[in-house]
């Protein structure tokens, strides 16, 4: 029975990042307040503001992370992720035509030899007045955090608010100048500077990526300063972007300003809280940890092999394990890398032996760790914790153990259900050595010893009633339909028949053998094994002639 999962988002651009960056790609981290099994079924019972009702999508959980669990999503049906990608889609047509009414505004550049007040000495501009600088358009409290700027301190800080969710301005002070970044629930949304710095803004930002010519960019600054409108807005109005494509361009120039900024030697940052930003900024928040982490990752890419080399030989000993509050959503990995961390976190491993369990080559794998190690994300010991250790193996019984819940003889014993003979027993001896050695021996607490015990005790169960062929004919009729046994025999026989050309009899026999057990009466399948025997045994039917 599927799991029911409520998520309820507090506005919609929340949703609209959030299915871009997930929901879409049919993935999604769900909160478990109790643990759930890998591959249980659930119901998430998305509520949107505007949406109106509840809206459900079935998925299945992928691997279980503390309190969360990723969740594959399932696109099927007319509901569900359908009904989603309308509304998001839209959401993002009535927004676009607001646009076009001219009737409102979009957060931008600075008009020419705009300067931005002091955050805390300028007179505030009325809320209404979108054409103002934010300086002077938001309230802001005094400094609550602050530090020099390096690429340590920067990390620190804005890893910092955003675990706070902070919303206000980060003010940063430099010989360059003075920058402003908006932060709304500890991401950032928008980037000012004073002086201007002429290649971040939105126009030559695209200019340069090849999406808009030079043509459209003097004719989009010429509306600019005709009507005063923001470049993105009338960048729209002469059809080079869509609001969709708008939106994911601002999101671009915010990265690359924050990627500038993080390349600065010196200067202070500071930053203010400000009880809530404008409403016409339409930039989603920034996943500060996914930035973060895609900036070290292309930076440790960047090294040679001696600096690697460098920074991996005092850590090659160690143990890695992951720290337990990371939303993995938030990271932004790529299938790929979300496999790693899935290995890493099902137990420790030395820091060396890393590289053999790796899904990825040892090139790409390393930028990976050290990236999360910059974090802390990764962390390294000396040895392995007790506790984290008793807890991994309490984690890996637990799984065993609700997958053995409600499943067949078959599937306990992980064979495939028309199995016999050998097949059997060596299915049998492998999941009771795993479990009867399981930790390698080690001395587990009573709780834990408790369900590994159990786990023994149901492949024992499970093995009794498939271990010949009598029984394990009685328990396929009491799982399996009249029609798989028959389809699945058919299928046995013809595959049979395909290796007899080969010559490969053992596998001939086994073939027919798993067939004959599957359909007892088949005089068919009963002549072609007794063939079979023959061939192998090197038997061979004196040849048919004519002769009297």
């Amino acid at each position: 029975m599927a799991v029911k999962v409520p998520i309820e988002y507090d506005n919609v651009f929340d949703f609209l990042e959030d299915y871009r960056a997930h929901i879409s790609q049919l993935r999604y981290t769900i909160p478990t307040p109790e643990p759930l099994a890998t591959g249980q079924a659930v119901d998430i019972q998305f509520t949107v503001p505007l949406l109106g009702d509840v809206v459900c999508v079935p998925g299945r959980v992928m691997q279980g992370f503390g309190d969360r669990a990723g969740v594959q999503l399932s696109d099927e049906g007319d509901e569900g992720i359908p009904r989603l990608e309308s509304f998001y889609r839209f959401i993002g047509q009535v927004v676009g035509e607001m646009l076009r009414s001219g009737r409102f505004k979009i957060a931008g550049e600075w008009g020419e030899g705009a300067v931005p007040a002091g955050a805390m000495s300028a007179p505030v501009a009325s809320a209404n007045d979108v054409t103002a600088p934010l300086s002077e358009r938001v309230p802001v409290g005094q400094p609550t955090h602050s530090g020099t700027v390096s690429q340590q301190g920067l990390t620190e800080g804005l890893i910092a608010l955003y675990r706070e969710r902070a919303t206000g301005v980060l003010e940063i002070r430099s010989e360059q100048g003075r920058r402003l970044a908006w932060l709304k629930s500890g991401g950032i949304v928008q980037w000012e500077n004073d002086p201007i710095v002429e290649e971040e803004c939105l126009g030559v930002l695209l200019a340069r990526a090849g999406k808009l010519t030079a043509k459209q960019l003097r004719e989009s600054l010429l509306m600019m300063n005709e009507t005063g409108q923001r470049q993105g807005e009338c960048l729209i109005e002469i059809g080079v972007l869509t609001f969709p494509k708008l939106v994911m361009s601002l999101l671009t120039q915010v990265e690359i300003i924050t990627r500038n900024v993080f390349a600065m030697e010196e200067g202070t940052w500071s930053f203010s809280p400000a009880e809530r930003l404008p409403s016409d900024l339409i930039t989603p928040p920034m996943k500060t940890p996914g930035f973060l982490y895609a900036l070290y990752k292309r930076q440790i890419s960047a090294l040679s092999p001696d600096a690697l080399e460098e920074r991996l030989r005092p850590r090659l000993d160690q143990y890695t394990t992951f720290a337990t509050d990371v939303n993995w959503d938030d990271m932004r990995l790529k299938k790929d890398e979300l496999g790693l961390v899935n290995i890493l976190g099902k137990q420790s491993y030395r820091f060396r032996s890393v590289f053999s369990v790796s899904n990825m080559g040892r090139a790409k794998t390393i930028p990976v760790l050290l990236a999360l190690a910059e974090l802390d994300i990764l962390r390294f010991t000396e040895a392995e914790d007790v506790d984290q250790v008793e807890e991994r193996w309490r984690s890996q019984l637990y799984e065993k153990l609700s997958f053995q819940t409600n499943q067949n003889p078959f599937e306990i014993l992980e064979i495939h259900w028309t199995s016999q003979g050998g097949q059997v027993e060596q299915g049998y001896e492998k999941t009771r050595t795993e479990y009867q050695n399981f930790a390698r021996g080690a001395e587990l607490g009573p709780e834990v010893d408790k369900m590994r015990n159990q786990i023994v005790a149901n492949i024992e169960e499970a093995y009794l009633a498939v271990r010949d062929k009598s029984t394990r004919q009685k328990t396929r009729k009491k799982y399996y339909e009249p029609q798989q046994h028959e389809f699945s025999a058919d299928l046995l026989a013809r595959q049979g028949e395909m290796l007899m050309v080969r010559g490969k009899w053992v596998e001939v026999i086994d073939n027919l053998e798993r067939a004959l057990e599957l359909t007892p009466k088949s005089g068919k399948i009963r002549a072609l094994l007794d063939k079979a025997h023959k061939k192998r045994a090197g038997y061979s039917a004196p040849p048919i002639t004519n002769d009297l």
